[in-house]
């Protein structure tokens, strides 16, 4: 098969309405006047509902056009679009030569596209069509593959093409993410199987489990009067699920209790905990797993907590960061807000005018400007690092670690008609001294990067280097954009992962708890002082 079309037969086309009308439907837009209702007509071709598929494409590749970072050729973006299809059948391929756009199946051509306007999102996206049309025909897989699918393949090859953070979620998995960012509808317990029922392995705070005083350790043997034992995961949970609202009756055993209690609980919406803390001695460690709706609220009362538990005040806060991948933009900005006065948290740009914004801080410290320390390692990233870069810069909090992950790009959610959505890179950001850390990630006061050594060790070498080095961490202040100068620069405090390494925390308590040390690795002259023990 070859499908040949001119701009002049796309436009029409789209124009029409009736983007179903391929070869074979040219005749769909007859009688199509100024009555017809809005919604597009359901046109099935090879088991597609072309008008459906078209809506997604053109919202889809609009919002890319709109609002991608760097300002995508729609011709080659429509290319890498047709070459994903590869990832359906390895057999298919989508060619640019000689100023045409060809798709070929096992060596033969099936389409010959031509080329559109290089801004024209409809007539590229009729193209597409055409070329999955075609693709149906030739090749059984694609045949086989649904509507999701092909989201999936045709968004992931032109978003790959862009940069490595933006991605495309299928309805389902769109779901689940913004679960996950926004909470769900549940009890807020996690359970895992017991012979008699559901072993409670984790509460959220302040969710309808713990507003109904059921508490760790507790085993759900009944739901609404059923008995959970002998089934499934699966269906426990199903049993303890409903509309938000909903009464569920439980009825738990408690260990050294000898008889189970039967509690109400009411169906909520439920964000997962983030956040954990801990209180010793005046000294406050606060770890955040990621940022989601709750984040910013549950630091906020650790804090407060610990304050009101230790008398009013504290000697220190430690936040541990390691590991955390990010999430929200708005709740790492009012993180960085809890512990600042004022002064820049972050600033945006993008080609996009929305993606251009300025954040300051105005809420006031929390902390009431105790000493505080941060602690990172090579996969603290994105939100994270907005908040890291806005207590370092600020001379807030000492950070201790290894050099951060490096995503200095931040991502906008679009919803596309399936259900579907596209996290896409709009803008970078830049630290409040004007680094731009995408690719090249921020520079710890104190660096533990390679075998650990222990705290007397690194606190020895503070005092021995701390006049020196100065001008090399000043690169950091203005480096060149060059992959190469950020790898460069990166090796001066190499990535790593340290997850749970203690030696990382008993640094961050011993520079907290000396106003000695926090001097060495904060005084102005020297913005950022790594130190490898």
């Amino acid at each position: 098969m070859k499908i040949i079309h001119s701009g002049t037969q796309l436009s029409g086309l789209i124009r029409c309405g009736a983007v179903a009308a391929l070869a074979l439907m040219l005749g769909a837009c007859a009688g199509m006047g100024r009555d017809t209702p809005r919604a597009p007509r359901r046109v099935i071709i090879g088991g597609l509902d072309i008008n459906a598929v078209n809506d997604v494409l053109v919202r889809g590749f609009g919002e890319i056009k709109d609002r991608a970072f760097e300002d995508p050729p729609i011709d080659d973006l429509f290319t890498a679009a047709l070459a994903g299809l590869k990832s359906i059948d390895p057999e298919i391929r989508a060619i640019s030569t000689g100023g045409r756009l060809i798709v070929t199946y096992r060596g033969r051509t099936i389409g010959d596209l031509g080329r559109a306007s290089r801004s024209d999102i409809p007539a590229w996206s009729l193209a597409t069509l055409q070329a999955l049309v075609a693709s149906r025909k030739a090749s059984p897989l694609m045949l086989a593959a649904d509507a999701e699918a092909i989201y999936m393949a045709v968004f992931a090859g032109a978003l790959t093409a862009l940069d490595p953070y933006s991605r495309y979620a299928t309805r389902e998995n769109a779901v689940r993410n913004r679960l996950v960012r926004d909470g769900v509808i549940g009890l807020g317990v996690r359970v895992v199987l017991e012979d008699d029922g559901a072993l409670i392995q984790a509460i959220v705070d302040g969710g309808p489990a713990a507003l109904a005083e059921l508490e760790l350790d507790d085993v759900i043997t009944h739901a609404n009067g059923v008995s959970l034992t002998g089934r499934s995961l699966a269906d426990i949970r199903r049993r303890l699920d409903g509309a938000i609202g909903t009464t569920v009756t439980l009825t738990a055993k408690r260990p050294g209790e000898p008889e189970p209690r039967v509690v109400t609980a009411e169906l909520d919406l439920v964000v997962p905990d983030t956040v954990t803390s801990s209180l010793s001695d005046g000294l406050l460690e606060v770890r955040i797993a990621s940022f989601n709706q709750r984040t910013a609220y549950a630091v906020e009362k650790a804090v407060t907590t610990a304050q009101h538990d230790n008398g009013g005040t504290l000697k220190g806060i430690v936040l541990d960061l390691r590991g955390d991948p990010g999430g929200l933009l708005d709740q790492a900005i009012d993180v960085a807000d809890l512990f600042l006065e004022s002064g820049t948290i972050i600033t945006l740009h993008g080609r996009h005018p929305g993606a251009n914004q300025y954040y300051a801080a105005n809420r006031g410290d929390v902390a009431e400007g105790v000493p505080m320390a941060a602690v990172i390692d090579g996969r603290s990233a994105s939100a994270t690092e907005i908040v890291v870069a806005a207590l370092q810069d600020n001379k807030r909090a000492a950070i201790v670690g290894t050099v951060s992950w490096g995503k200095g790009s931040v991502q906008s959610l679009r919803r596309l008609p399936n259900g579907g959505e596209i996290a896409l890179t709009w803008a970078r950001m830049v630290t409040p001294r004007g680094v731009d850390v995408h690719g090249l990630g921020l520079l710890p006061d104190v660096c533990l990067s390679g075998a650990p050594a222990s705290v007397s060790d690194v606190v020895d070498q503070l005092f021995a280097e701390a006049a020196t080095g100065d001008a090399a961490h000043r690169r950091w202040l203005s480096p060149a954009d060059d992959p190469a100068v950020h790898e460069s620069l990166r090796m001066d405090c190499p990535a790593e992962t340290h997850a749970d390494r203690i030696v990382d925390l008993e640094v961050a308590r011993r520079i907290v708890s000396d106003p000695v040390l926090m001097g060495l690795v904060t005084f102005d002259d020297a913005p950022q002082l790594a130190v490898i023990p």
